[in-house]
């Protein structure tokens, strides 16, 4: 685990909220400025990464630092590990990682309000012809890798249900992206569909770009793939976790409205990629 965080060094007894209530919050001995512990999983560029200062950043990253600057009863520190389990124990208070909505989640965690929207792309041999459709996906006979219980892999096999004689052949795996798109090349299996911005740097750090290529996803087909294709912070589904994550909506609701997630959004990923307006008005869950 790795800190990359600058805080004001403060000297103090060694009196914590953790100490006295178990929680992961900790308060200063002096004030009544609380400690945030958030955590990230570690490299996802252009979402979280270590930059050349050899600080974290990203759009998650300066996302959640301009949240908690509007906080001043608050200061955030973050750290790497596993940040689902580390929430879920109590370790760290808010996980900044990406994640998106699903209802399994949802019974372990409290979302806040997104703070982005993705998109998704078709990433293909350079050399194959651009897919138009899920149908289109099937009828070729094309192999998918992807992990069980994923938002693609559960879209995926509603669509194998619903569609009986246009059935997409899905290869379940944990593999990483390098050598998911190097099957791509191989030829073991044929397409992925993952997030845009992630494949614009993916591709060149694998050494496969103009080997693969990310062909765009019809709207219709995104709808269904990912019908809430928003991005969240996550807390602790406890008291703490709700007080928290109201203070962050507060502060979420702010930036969209100000334009400071489309400005943030915009610097990395090329386009304003903040959510609609009506997803500030009451948590999903």
């Amino acid at each position: 685990m790795k800190r990359f965080n600058r805080l004001t060094a403060v000297l103090l007894a060694g009196v914590t909220a953790a100490s006295l209530t178990g929680g992961a919050v900790s308060v200063f001995a002096d004030s009544d400025v609380k400690v945030i512990k958030g955590v990230t999983s570690g490299s996802l560029a252009p979402y979280f990464y270590v930059g050349d200062d050899n600080e974290l950043t990203g759009v998650d990253i300066d996302i959640v630092k301009e949240v908690f600057n509007r906080l001043p009863q608050y200061e955030l520190q973050i750290d790497t590990a596993d940040a689902l389990q580390g929430v879920i124990s109590g370790q760290y208070d808010i996980a900044i990682n990406n994640y998106g909505y699903t209802d399994e989640r949802a019974e372990s965690y409290y979302f806040s309000f997104p703070y982005k929207t993705s998109f998704n792309e078709y990433i293909q041999r350079a050399d194959d012809e651009p897919l138009t459709s899920l149908q289109d996906l099937a009828d070729r006979g094309y192999k998918i890798e992807l992990t069980a219980g994923s938002l693609t892999a559960n879209a995926l096999e509603q669509w194998n249900e619903e569609n009986p004689d246009h059935q997409i052949e899905i290869v379940y795996d944990n593999t990483n992206f390098q050598v998911r798109y190097q099957n791509i090349v191989d030829g073991v299996t044929d397409v992925a569909i993952d997030d845009g911005p992630l494949i614009d740097n993916l591709l060149p750090n694998f050494g496969l770009e103009g080997q693969l290529v990310p062909n765009p996803i019809d709207d219709e087909t995104q709808e269904f793939l990912f019908p809430q294709n928003n991005t969240y912070f996550l807390f602790g589904k406890n008291e703490e976790g709700a007080a928290l994550r109201e203070d962050v909506d507060a502060v979420l609701k702010e930036m969209k409205e100000d334009g400071t997630l489309a400005e943030i959004t915009e610097k990395y990923l090329g386009k304003d990629t903040s959510p609609d307006e009506k997803y500030f008005e009451e948590t999903i869950n």
